[in-house]
């Protein structure tokens, strides 16, 4: 026990709840990493949605100093949660535990979970996140000397392969990162505020926000877990990251991300339809729209000016930080492009003897768009988020640059959709169906 503990009274009742799916070598690795704890938890939950009996198999034949409790949140197979959808749509209830359906979802799975213990202290782990050996003692230290309501956990992401490292180079880096695993907090906030379910990803980023906002927060500066189980090539990356982007969407979550890409649909389509009529072949075309250059700049003004009198009048007190108070961010970033592209036009009047008229304008700006982004993916994102230079230089910064701007084409949609539902306050927003009292505001 280290000095600074041992005038505090250690808890005898921590549950651990960790969500599963067929990933039984994995959790060996946690369990066997909770059973090195300087401070034991005193129960040990899995919930697991697997598509065999392996894990259930192994916790029976388990004889452990820590009592681990086995939850069967699930069971998996090809197309479940399609299909799940589908038994939903057709309103078929053949049981009253029908959302468990096929697999359950990490967050889902969590949350079932903490129905199966009695503890008063929970704290989070996924079945590829390990904790070092102090870390409940640690946590339940900053618990009483911080006199914080929830600590959360701050994770290092590791790689070994060529490609694990120029993913985590553009993605994590060298940084620890505030996470849902490795939290700790009592049974009965957590029963008050769960995890939103129904999606695969993003909902344990709005957990956090909501939790901020309600409780006495606290994220170490120490990293206490490591994570190692990054995509191994870009194949496996790629739909990982396409539908846990698309999943994200419909969070209130990224806003500043989801921003830049509304942005950035807005830029695009400003440059792409007024030559929509010239791509279709004018008026031979049966794709041919008259006056489309006046149809959409009166329609993106009727959106922009509707949308700011909606939100400063009826919705004022229900939405934070509107799309109308982007807007001059929006119009500014627009004009800056279509001036590039229309320079020599309306400038020049396409007169090549002109002072004003620039040779190859538009090649020239979005060339320069293009280096600034390599650099900005593959030198300075990298090199805030602490990986050496040494890795870097001389030519891994162009692979790192390659694979992060591949990554941010791969969530566009994600990103893209989740614009346009922020932007227009879509009802398909999720919200948290886990309202609890307010508390007081410590941020």
């Amino acid at each position: 026990m280290t000095q600074l503990q041992q005038n505090i009274e250690l808890p005898q009742d921590i549950a651990v709840l960790i969500p599963t799916l067929n990933n039984l070598e994995m959790l060996k690795r946690v369990l066997a990493a909770l059973f090195d704890q300087s401070l034991l938890p005193k129960e040990i939950v899995i919930s697991d949605s697997s598509s065999n009996n392996e894990i259930q198999e192994f916790v029976n034949s388990m004889s452990a100093e820590i009592q681990i409790s086995y939850v069967r949140a699930g069971r998996a197979y090809k197309f479940d949660k399609l299909l799940s959808k589908i038994k939903d749509f057709l309103s078929w209830r053949s049981s009253p535990d029908s959302r468990y359906f096929g697999r359950a979802y990490p967050y889902e799975a969590t949350n079932l979970a903490i129905n199966h213990t009695s503890c008063s202290w929970v704290a989070f782990l996924d079945a590829g996140t390990i904790p070092i050996q102090s870390w409940l003692e640690d946590y339940w230290s900053f618990i009483n000397t911080e006199k914080v309501d929830v600590v959360f956990g701050n994770t290092m992401y590791l790689a070994s392969t060529k490609f694990q490292k120029i993913l985590r180079a553009c993605t994590y880096g060298a940084i620890g990162h505030e996470t849902a695993p490795g939290t700790l907090m009592s049974s009965e906030n957590f029963r008050k505020d769960k995890i939103i379910e129904g999606v695969r990803s993003g909902g344990d980023v709005e957990w956090k926000q909501r939790l901020k906002t309600k409780y006495k927060y606290l994220t170490p500066k120490k990293k206490y877990l490591v994570y190692d189980y990054l995509p191994t090539n870009i194949a496996s990356c790629t739909p990982k990251f396409f539908f846990y982007q698309l999943h994200s969407a419909r969070l209130d979550i990224q806003n500043q991300v989801k921003d830049i890409y509304l942005s950035l649909v807005l830029i695009f389509s400003v440059i792409l339809v007024p030559k929509w009529n010239a791509f279709v072949g004018w008026e031979n075309s049966p794709l041919f729209i008259p006056h489309i250059t006046k149809i959409y700049l009166i329609s993106l003004s009727l959106v922009f000016l509707s949308s700011f009198i909606f939100y400063k009048g009826i919705l004022k007190k229900l939405i934070h930080k509107p799309f109308a108070f982007k807007s001059s961010q929006y119009i500014f970033f627009i004009a800056l492009f279509y001036i590039f592209f229309r320079w020599n036009a309306v400038m020049a009047g396409w007169v090549e003897e002109s002072v004003w008229y620039i040779p190859n304008i538009t090649k020239i700006f979005l060339l320069s768009v293009l280096a600034l982004s390599f650099g900005y993916r593959g030198l300075y994102f990298p090199l805030k988020n602490k990986i050496p230079h040494t890795y870097l230089f001389p030519v891994n910064w162009l692979y790192v640059a390659f694979v992060g701007l591949y990554l941010d084409v791969v969530k566009s949609p994600g990103y893209i959709l989740g614009s346009i539902f922020k932007a227009l306050n879509f009802k398909t927003l999720i919200k948290s169906e886990y309202p609890s009292n307010k508390s007081e505001d410590y941020s």
